[in-house]
């Protein structure tokens, strides 16, 4: 079956010009998240075997999609009904040898795929974890666990033949056994060498074993003393672990727990695996922590007794004993380092990462091991020796597993080009295509050979002949969700880039993430590349301080992202102020947002088709924190602010913001932007000038006036008091925030929680309203982080 697919592919493709060849390979690339690196001679076959090897089962499918994305009717059609009647050809026998061989890797990896889709999506997690700790005990290349949590299953299938090759299949086995899914097992064709591999990290290296028999003791003793734990024990467990503080964010604890919705097993391999230097004293802290002394003195008590071998460990219980005792012997070692010697060994680990430097001991060592593999062991050595360590060099003999995982110790590879600074590149301004209101603007640019950046959107280019193109901004709705799900947020802009002539043989798209928050750039950033087959997930040739590199882009959509593990401070914070006009009170709308125009441009059209308008002031020069609170205070004591705090985050649309209220403006004031518990961030003068068509007039104001103010005097949640009693139904989170800001004491909770009806729970919380403006300000930001859209209809 493969093989026919195969001949048609030959076939198909043999009508190609070498140019289209090419374009073929381009748009191949792109299917598979991979940057295009042209190739001066681009062979039919080659192609071939590349689409059969990564697209396995719907190679011919996708090979479909992309001629029809390059037109090529007349090909396209010929496969269409090529099918049954396709001419054989003839291939000579080492031709033969090598489609048979590219055949069965796809049906391999079909097969695997299958397997893992039949997997839950706890069970996916887990088959996840325990392929580490298989690739681990076999010394194969690790496949580093922040690379693989988040990877689909595709990509995983993809991942584990990079890594596990011809013992791709072994390994499915292997772990699906461990996992105890032997229905899926008998699904897989029988393997003659069933389980046998080369010598594990253990028995390669005789010292480990002793300590890995007391590590597999210690497990099985866990496991037997916490059987008794009820459901509800676990979980306080499971919380406790979670609230654990790691610098490494990838590694987090909680992450796994919830992911796998682990049991006891699982967490009790999970901490001895993190906690390897001393498991049953973090088992103990944990049940102080509890409250509960009765838990704390039968471990105690038992401690006492000797560990033995009650029976033979199981596959996964050696796997985890044996991850466990090379983080304890690596751990032990550590110890003996000076404070300098320990910065000195990150630092060469870990040369472009400011991250690493914040580890700890025992995160260093679960981030190599986690990260490398049995291959910590040998990294180790090298910086042992590079540092004249030969006392510690006896302490870590050579373990003779070898693998093919490029080193990241001492040979960091640097950039191919020197980062240029901004005098390196010509500013260009460019045209404002004139659009309807409703249309995003489209901004044309044209250049010649050489290093340009836009002027509006800081987008640099380099070209070695003229380049004509435009782009507009776009809103990240719709995008911004799918993006969160496999892992990763905003870091830039969303932009629309269409090239009409020339080729651009590099672009660097702006970001305004503060990168010194963030460890392994080229790791944890990527581009987003919304093509005709999806979201695709590019690579970054290289990061600076503003931007992120491509080479040999094909546009379309584009933007920067970053794992969604970190909160980086924001180089260039934006604050909108609005006013409203034509009112004897002054009221301001103030925004504190990410730096993108799309979501700028949305915001203008909103306030200004409301009757607002913008009061143009300096942004803040501090960088801000993501997911961080912030505070806006004003000068003149008459003034009302709400929400109390906005947190920043990107929002794709309806952004929060406070609402300034004064009712009598007679005199310029300050606004304060304050991050909660620390300094001000951003200050501006708010002078009478700036809002002209506002404030109080010269008569005083005439009585509809008065109205107005009256009317405005009135709260939002008094206003809108039966709407939020009929409309409002999840209750609990509401609760809940109230009784956090202390809005309500535990005995109000507590009666609130106890009523029937979601209609009789809000009138009671109205009824706790009494205490004025500060508490209905409070509900109101409640309401809008819970209820946004209930909360915009209502202010529209």
């Amino acid at each position: 079956m493969m093989e026919s697919k195969i001949e048609q592919l030959m076939e198909t493709l043999a009508d190609l010009v070498p140019s289209e060849l090419q374009i073929f390979y381009k748009l191949l690339m792109k299917t598979m998240s991979c940057d295009w690196i042209p190739v001066k001679k681009l062979e039919q076959q080659s192609l071939v075997f590349s689409l059969v090897r990564t697209h396995a089962g719907q190679c011919v499918e996708v090979a479909k999609k992309i001629l029809k994305s390059m037109r090529k009717i007349d090909l396209l059609e010929q496969m269409e009904d090529s099918g049954p009647r396709a001419k054989k050809k003839r291939f000579d026998e080492l031709l033969s040898a090598e489609i048979h061989r590219v055949s069965a890797v796809a049906v391999t990896k079909d097969l695997v795929l299958e397997t893992l889709n039949d997997l839950k999506g706890s069970e996916f997690m887990k088959f996840k974890w325990f392929l580490q700790l298989t690739q681990f005990q076999r010394r194969l290349p690790q496949i580093p666990w922040s690379e693989m949590q988040f990877a689909n299953r595709t990509d995983l299938v993809m991942m584990m033949w990079t890594t596990c090759g011809d013992e791709c299949l072994q390994v499915t086995e292997e772990v699906l056994t461990d996992m105890k899914r032997s229905d899926l097992v008998e699904k897989l064709p029988v393997q003659s060498s069933r389980f046998k591999v080369k010598a594990s990290v253990s028995e390669a290296w005789p010292e480990l074993k002793q300590e890995v028999r007391y590590m597999e003791s210690i497990i099985k003793w866990l496991l037997e003393q916490l059987d008794g734990l009820t459901v509800r024990d676990l979980k306080d467990i499971q919380k406790i672990l979670s609230w654990t503080r790691c610098n490494s964010p990838y590694l987090c604890v909680s992450s796994r727990l919830l992911g796998m919705e682990a049991d006891l097993q699982d967490t009790v391999f999970l901490m001895v695996q993190t906690y390897s230097h001393h498991p049953v004293d973090k088992m103990v802290k944990l049940f102080q922590s509890m409250n509960r002394e009765d838990l704390v003195f039968n471990l105690i008590q038992s401690t006492e007794k000797k560990l033995y071998e009650r029976k033979r460990s199981s596959s996964v219980i050696q796997k985890v004993a044996l991850m466990a005792a090379v983080k304890h012997l690596l751990l032990e070692t550590f110890n003996s380092l000076s404070q300098a010697e320990f910065f000195q060994l990150k630092r060469l680990l870990y040369p472009n990462s400011s991250q690493t430097t914040k580890l700890s001991l025992t995160e260093m060592v679960n981030v190599m091991v986690e990260e490398l593999g049995a291959k910590a062991v040998e990294e180790t050595r090298k910086i042992f020796k590079h540092m004249n360590r030969a006392d510690l060099l006896e302490v870590l003999p050579e373990t003779g597993c070898g693998t093919e995982i490029p080193s990241t110790c001492l040979d960091a590879v640097k950039s191919e080009s020197p980062e240029l600074d901004s005098s390196s590149w010509t500013k260009v301004d460019p045209e404002v295509d004139r659009t309807s209101p409703d249309e995003a603007q489209t901004f044309s640019l044209r250049s010649e050979a050489g290093r340009f950046e836009c002027s509006v959107s800081g987008l640099r280019w380099f070209c070695q002949e003229k380049v004509a193109f435009r782009y507009r901004f776009c809103s990240w709705d719709g995008h911004m969700e799918r993006m969160e799900s496999r892992g990763y947020r905003p870091a830039g802009p969303l932009m629309d880039i269409t090239v009409s002539t020339g080729t651009m043989l590099e672009v660097q798209l702006p970001h305004w993430v503060h990168i010194e928050d963030v460890p392994e750039l080229l790791d944890n950033f990527a581009v987003l590349h919304v093509t005709d087959y999806g979201d695709v997930l590019e690579k970054v040739a290289r990061v600076t301080e503003t931007h992120l590199t491509l080479t040999e882009p094909a546009f379309s959509l584009w933007a920067p992202l970053l794992n969604i593990f970190f909160s980086p401070r924001i180089n260039c914070c934006n604050t909108l102020i609005y006013y409203q006009p034509n009112k004897p009170f002054l009221k301001l709308h103030v925004y504190l947002i990410l730096p993108d125009p799309a979501l700028k441009q949305s915001i203008y059209k909103d306030e200004t088709s409301g009757g607002y308008e913008a009061i143009k002031k300096p942004h803040p020069d501090q960088r801000l924190k993501m997911d961080c609170g912030f505070t806006l205070k004003a000068s003149v004591e008459t003034a009302h602010i709400q929400p109390p705090q906005i947190t920043l985050r990107h929002v794709s649309q309806d952004p929060n913001f406070y609402e300034v209220f004064i009712e009598n403006p007679d005199r310029k004031f300050n606004l304060e932007l304050l991050q909660t518990g620390s300094e001000t961030v951003w200050f501006c003068e708010i002078r009478k000038d700036d809002y002209p068509k506002s404030g109080l007039s010269a008569d005083g104001g005439s009585s509809t006036e008065a109205v107005a103010v009256k009317a405005e005097e009135e709260h939002f949640v008094d206003k809108h008091r039966k709407e939020l009693i009929q409309r409002v139904s999840n209750i609990k989170p509401i609760l809940d925030g109230l009784f956090q800001e202390k809005v309500l004491l535990d005995e109000a909770y507590d009666r609130i929680r106890s009523l029937a009806t979601s209609h009789d729970q809000m009138r009671e919380i109205f009824l706790c309203m009494k205490a004025g403006d500060a508490c209905k300000n409070i509900f109101l930001s409640i309401l809008q982080e819970n209820e946004r859209f209930l909360i915009s209809e209502l202010k529209g």
